[in-house]
């Protein structure tokens, strides 16, 4: 009982079992709220959120056990974390193909607009000027930076996604 699931690997099944798990999560947002959230929002938050796990785990590392200057762990962290999100969004959430370079500038372009705004700003803002501890303001400017980084992906760095939809 062979099937071409079984036989395709995963650069083919992943994307469908990622759309089949966000739908999943969608139906159980009351239906009255269902049309103001997509599922792309969903796939995002998934992604973005296990990668800012991936951002915060590297910024303890290079700050608390390395002892790097916070500006260079928070941008060290911050972009491979970065990296992580731009992969997984293209190919599992808003499974857009081929123009790599293209979407890699343009996230680029967003990424450098937040870090400047949320990530070094309002992070060193939190940490040096308010005491607050390191993790606490990057978790802080991460709730600010999510939201704007969201919008940027979906008009703007694969647009091309909401075309396929109509």
């Amino acid at each position: 009982m062979s099937s071409e699931v079984e036989h395709a690997g995963p650069a083919s099944w992943a994307p469908q079992a990622f759309l089949r798990l966000v739908g999943g999560i969608q139906k159980i947002i009351p239906p009255f709220m269902r049309h103001l959230v997509p599922t792309t929002f969903i796939g995002y938050a998934l992604i973005n959120g296990s990668g800012f796990l991936v951002d915060i785990a590297f910024l303890a590392l290079f700050k608390e056990v390395l002892h790097w200057d916070l500006k260079i762990a928070v941008t060290v962290g911050y972009a491979i974390a970065g990296l992580y999100s731009l992969v997984l969004n293209k190919w599992l959430n808003f499974q857009v193909h081929g123009h790599f370079l293209l979407h890699g500038y343009r996230y680029t372009v967003g990424l450098v607009a937040q870090y400047v705004i949320f990530v070094v700003g309002l992070t060193v803002v939190l940490h040096d000027h308010f005491g607050i501890n390191a993790e606490i303001a990057r978790f802080t400017s991460a709730c600010c930076e999510g939201i704007f980084l969201y919008v940027v992906m979906r008009i703007w760095v694969f647009k091309e996604a909401l075309k396929k939809k109509g």
